[in-house]
C-alpha cells in the first residue's frame, strides 16, 4: 500500500489533528499504522533523536513509539540559508525516503504529514510535491472551510501538486461551520468533482478543538498561576477585554469567557466572582482570568478568588499587549488533552472516507 502524505492548502488547517483521527479510524479498521512528520522548524529532542513537535504530540496521543517519528531533516535556525548554498538534494531526499522505509517495513499504512502549507521546503527542493514524489506517494489535500476559497485554494495546490510530478489522491474541507454544512458540503464536492478532484470528506467545525484550557493559555503567556489549579482544564469558549466599568462588563460574562483585566481593578474582579459565584448557567460565564500589568490583586480580593475556584493567571504585559498575543496564538492539540483528541477521532470516523482512501492508496 502506497504511504499517504497529508499535506494542507495553507497553514493550520488542522492536518496534525486530522492525522490523529485518521489513525484512530485505521486502527479500526485492523491496520498497523506508521506516522511521521519528516520534515519541519519545530524540533523536540527524543533519545538524542529530532522529532517534530508535532510528531511527538501525534505518538503521545496513539501510544506510539516517538522515535520511530524521527525527523529525517530538522530545519533547526540557520540551517536552510546554509542549506540553499550548499545544496545537496540526493542527500536530503535520501533521509527522507530511509524514514519512510523503515516505517514501511513495520506498518500496513504509513502517513507522512507535510509542514505548513504545499510550496513550504521548495527553498531546499523538499516542497510537499517533491517529498510525495521522492516517497512514492499519493497526497491528500486538507483546506479549510468555506465553497468558493477552498475550492479555489484546493486547485491551486493540486496544480503545485501535479506540476511537480506528484499523485494526488483528493481533498477533504475541514472546519466547516455547521450551520452552513450541507450547502458547503454538496457545493464543494460538486466543485471539485468538476475539477476531476476527489472530495474524501467535509467535517464540520468543532469548538472543542478550536477552544484551549486555561492551563494551556497560562502556558502560552508564560503565566503565573495565583490559584484555581484544579480549574486549569477549564475550556475558555471567548475572550473578553476587561476596559469597561464592571455593570457593563457583566453582560459579556457568557460562554466560558477568559476575562483580561488589570489586576489592580477589584470592581471588575468582584463582579467575575459574583457572576461566577451565582450562575447556575451551562455553559458556566467565566473559565478563568488574566491578570495583567504584574499588579496582584489585595488581600480580600485574592481570597475571594481562590475561594471562587476560579484560575487567575498573573502576567507583567499590559492589558492591551497581552489581548494581541493571545490573538496571535494557535493552540495545537496536546497529548493530554484527551477531550481533544477524542473529538478528532470522532470527527474523522464520522464524516470522512476513511474506506476510500484505503482503496486509493492500493491502487
Amino acid at each position: 500500500m502506497r504511504p499517504l502524505y497529508i499535506v494542507g492548502t495553507q497553514r493550520d488547517v488542522g492536518k496534525t489533528t486530522f492525522c490523529i483521527g485518521l489513525i484512530s479510524a485505521l486502527r479500526d479498521r485492523g491496520f498497523s499504522v506508521g506516522y511521521t512528520k519528516p520534515l519541519g522548524q519545530r524540533v523536540s529532542s527524543v533519545a538524542g533523536q529530532p522529532v517534530h513537535d508535532d510528531a511527538l504530540v501525534v505518538s503521545q496521543a496513539m501510544s506510539m513509539d516517538p522515535q520511530s517519528a524521527s525527523m529525517a531533516v530538522a530545519l533547526t535556525r540557520g540551517r536552510v540559508e546554509r542549506e540553499i548554498y550548499d545544496l545537496n538534494v540526493p542527500e536530503l531526499a535520501g533521509k527522507v525516503a530511509e524514514v519512510c522505509r523503515r516505517l514501511r517495513l513495520e506498518h500496513d499504512v504509513v502517513i507522512v504529514e507535510g509542514m505548513g502549507h504545499v510550496a513550504m521546503g521548495s527553498c531546499i527542493m523538499l516542497s510537499a510535491a517533491d517529498v510525495s514524489r521522492i516517497l512514492g506517494a499519493q497526497a491528500l489535500l486538507i483546506s479549510g472551510g468555506g465553497i468558493g476559497r477552498a475550492i479555489d485554494d484546493i486547485s491551486l495546490c493540486a496544480t503545485f501538486l501535479n506540476a511537480r510530478g506528484a499523485d494526488l489522491l483528493g481533498a477533504v474541507v475541514n472546519k466547516v461551520w455547521p450551520e452552513k454544512y450541507r450547502r458547503v458540503r454538496e457545493a464543494t464536492t460538486k466543485g471539485l468533482d468538476n475539477l476531476g478532484i476527489r472530495c474524501f470528506g467535509t467535517v464540520p467545525f468543532e469548538e472543542t478543538l478550536a477552544s484551549p484550557t486555561v492551563g494551556q493559555v497560562a502556558q502560552k503567556l508564560n503565566g503565573e498561576v495565583l490559584c484555581g489549579n484544579k480549574a486549569l482544564g477549564n475550556r475558555v469558549g471567548n475572550t473578553i477585554v476587561a476596559a469597561m466599568e464592571a455593570h457593563h462588563m457583566v453582560s459579556y460574562l457568557k460562554d466560558r469567557a477568559l476575562v483580561i483585566t488589570p489586576g489592580d481593578r477589584s470592581d471588575n474582579l468582584l463582579a467575575v466572582i459574583s457572576t461566577h459565584t451565582l450562575a447556575a448557567a451551562s455553559p458556566p460565564p467565566v473559565s478563568g482570568v488574566v491578570l495583567t500589568g504584574g499588579f496582584r490583586p489585595g488581600g480580600i480580593v485574592m481570597s475571594l478568588m481562590g475561594d471562587s475556584g476560579l484560575p487567575a493567571i498573573l502576567c507583567r504585559e499590559d492589558t492591551y499587549t497581552l489581548a494581541a498575543r493571545l490573538r496571535e496564538v494557535t493552540f495545537k492539540i496536546t497529548p493530554e488533552d484527551k477531550e481533544r483528541i477524542g473529538a478528532a477521532m470522532c470527527l474523522v470516523n464520522e464524516y470522512v472516507d476513511v474506506d476510500g482512501i484505503v482503496e486509493g492508496l492500493r491502487e
